[in-house]
């Protein structure tokens, strides 16, 4: 049995799983709606009905993140990942049930 790494926990990848995608959010508003409030932003795309298209795109870069874990051998840490992951998909699901 291999010595496990002391990074190789689930909490090394449940951050960056749950910060990554909101990283994404905001760099897609500093990228391309940068003229306009951020609280302006909001709500507009909350009244265009996309914002939760957006998040659920926004989680895309958790799949790298899987895979650098999954690829070092931090098998913990891929598996916080995915469990950040599941955090959003029941966000948004249970946002579009109500």
């Amino acid at each position: 049995m291999r010595k496990r790494n002391r990074y190789d926990r689930i909490l090394t990848g449940w951050l960056p799983g749950i910060i990554a995608p909101l990283i994404i959010f905001l760099l897609i508003y500093l990228v391309k709606y940068s003229e306009m409030e951020f609280m302006v932003y909001l709500k507009n795309v909350w009244t265009m009905k996309i914002f939760l298209k957006l998040l659920s795109l926004c989680v895309f870069p958790n799949l790298a993140l899987f895979f650098l874990f999954y690829r070092m051998k931090y098998d913990m840490a891929a598996r916080g990942v995915i469990m950040a992951t599941f955090i959003y998909a029941f966000a948004v699901l249970f946002a579009k049930l109500i």
